[in-house]
């Protein structure tokens, strides 16, 4: 298990850092869709989620940096996500995490992170449940990470593995609860 918590670690360091590079890039296209809608101009969707013929198939549009980001229920309190399929685990901020009702001590952030700021230390936590759109996962594995060490909550492989399928094709991303 310890082994597997530092691979873990590894994975969500090497994935925040990404993630801090495509913010960047975010706040950028968000400014353009700013200035387009004071031009009357439709923006770029960042994130487009619709359940296909059944509520247990989701479709979410690639944002204009490529990437897949949801909103997804933690606890039953929605938070914006990137899907990760490189993160082993769900990383939640610690923010988001005590407002879904996960509590955590400074004696929990016992396991090394290396980070974009250097390293750090998580916690590791059982969520009792994500839902998108839906699909519902119970007991999800996650780690929680300081505000400033996580810019934002990954959606990561304790919570993908758990679907039958993640798919993405055509600039689009399929997920099948």
């Amino acid at each position: 298990m310890r082994t597997e918590i530092i691979a873990a670690a590894g994975i969500i360091a090497a994935t925040i850092v990404s993630v801090r590079v495509f913010d960047a890039r975010e706040a950028t296209m968000e400014n353009a869709t700013a200035e387009a809608a004071a031009l009357g101009q439709t923006g770029p969707q960042l994130a487009s989620v619709s359940a296909g013929g059944w509520s247990d198939e989701i479709r979410i549009a690639a944002a204009p940096d490529r990437q897949f980001y949801v909103n997804a229920e933690v606890n039953r309190r929605a938070y914006r996500f990137l899907i990760d399929t490189g993160a082993s685990y769900v990383a939640l901020r610690d923010s988001d995490a005590r407002d879904a009702g996960i509590y955590t001590s400074w004696t929990d952030y016992k396991y090394p992170v290396h980070t974009a700021n250097g390293e750090t230390k998580a916690a590791f936590v059982t969520i009792d449940e994500i839902e998108i759109d839906g699909i519902r996962i119970e007991g999800v594995k996650a780690f929680i990470l300081q505000d400033e060490q996580l810019s934002i909550n990954l959606l990561g492989m304790s919570f993908l593995s758990q679907l039958e399928s993640v798919e993405a094709r055509k600039g689009e991303l399929l997920l099948r609860g």
